[in-house]
């Protein structure tokens, strides 16, 4: 999930003349027709989508955006791979300017009033301070005694990564998230899947009644790189230093656990077995999952989870068509580099916000004409 998603929406650089049209989103079932004319609104754009881009009051002047200084030359310098997939080589260490603006956010995050904002000092950890273990533990320590769910959450998740468990994991379980985080589906995602795995039978039937009772399934993944981009001002110097931390705390989010959604889509497959009260079960986790996920990943799960449950496929054609919408169109077109560092901040604040998925809707519809 690298990121949550975010690159689905990065626009190439202007290098076009004509304008071209929107590619065909081949969806044919009338069911699927307002769903279809949505996400198609997404794409209607001027006659020229790229020159439409440039104007755009964020892209700012173009000579003045090259010669902006935004700290790239400050960051560590690589060489050119020798071939596709190999390790780049770093040329140069990051310069003390770059060090010293890390510093600068990483004291920012430790001084916040946010619990989340001072675990991902920890967890990002600049200067490396801790190794991989002590870091997690540190992580861990402190979400176990939080009441905060984003916190919770990312605790749950060190501790089921492919990474040897912290000790402190031993006092982080799913059924606490659940009382952490009342109303979120996704910790019965991971009871359900154990339940499962261990043939409790009494323990499906709690979280699927749970799952089906559930008012929101969050993730938390874009609570990380949020909460760094947060500390950054618009008009800072060091953008490249501030990026650079961001895109450490995507990974930190891509390495910790995904929910397994096997043991849902094995108890819905078919329309549950013929289990009328569990096809329902199944029907309204898709639907409370499709309308209110906070990441992309939860949202193509309820289109999956639809289609395995009735084999209506209306619903994950529906998102296949907005990805497309939202992969092929992007306000970040045309914008220097420091400008595409700035609206990427942007985004993380935004998606810490309201999720991920509701801020890459908003960009897009950006690009709706008046």
């Amino acid at each position: 999930m690298a990121g949550l998603g975010w690159w689905w929406v990065r626009g190439p650089a202007i290098q076009h003349g004509a304008a071209v049209s929107p590619p065909e989103i081949d969806i044919d079932p009338p069911s699927m027709r307002a769903q279809r004319d949505a996400a198609l609104a997404l794409a209607v754009m001027p006659d020229d989508p790229w020159t439409f881009a440039e104007s755009l009051a964020a892209s700012a002047p173009s000579k003045a955006a090259l010669k902006e200084q935004c700290g790239i030359e400050d960051g560590p310098q690589f060489a050119k791979p020798a071939a596709e997939g190999d390790t780049p080589v770093q040329m140069r260490a990051p310069t003390a300017r770059f060090i010293d603006a890390q510093a600068r956010l990483d004291a920012a995050l430790r001084a916040s009033s946010d619990p989340l904002d001072r675990a991902v000092a920890d967890l990002i950890d600049v200067g490396r301070m801790r190794d991989i273990a002590g870091r997690d533990e540190a992580v861990v320590q402190q979400a176990a005694t939080t009441s905060d769910a984003r916190l919770y959450a990312i605790g749950y998740g060190l501790c089921h990564s492919l990474r040897d468990a912290p000790p402190s994991c031993s006092s982080i379980s799913a059924r606490r998230w659940t009382q952490v985080d009342a109303g979120n589906g996704t910790p019965w995602i991971h009871l359900l899947a154990q339940a499962q795995a261990s043939g409790d039978d009494a323990g499906m039937r709690e979280a699927m009644e749970n799952l089906a009772a559930s008012s929101r399934f969050d993730l938390y993944y874009t609570a990380i790189p949020g909460a760094i981009a947060r500390h950054v001002t618009d008009d800072t110097p060091e953008l490249a230093a501030a990026s650079d931390l961001v895109s450490k705390g995507e990974g930190e989010a891509a390495d910790s656990a995904f929910p397994s959604y096997s043991a849902l889509m094995d108890l819905c497959r078919n329309h549950a077995g013929g289990d009328e009260a569990r096809e329902r079960q199944c029907r309204t986790t898709s639907d409370t999952m499709a309308a209110h996920s906070d990441t992309l990943l939860s949202v193509a799960m309820s289109g999956a989870l639809l289609l395995r449950t009735t084999g209506d496929s209306s619903r994950r054609d529906a998102f296949r068509a907005e990805q497309t919408v939202l992969k092929n169109w992007s306000p970040a077109t045309g914008f220097s580099p420091c400008q595409d560092m700035r609206d990427s901040l942007k985004m993380h604040v935004r998606g810490a916000q309201v999720g991920e998925v509701e801020a890459m809707r908003e960009r897009a519809r950006k690009f709706v004409t008046p």
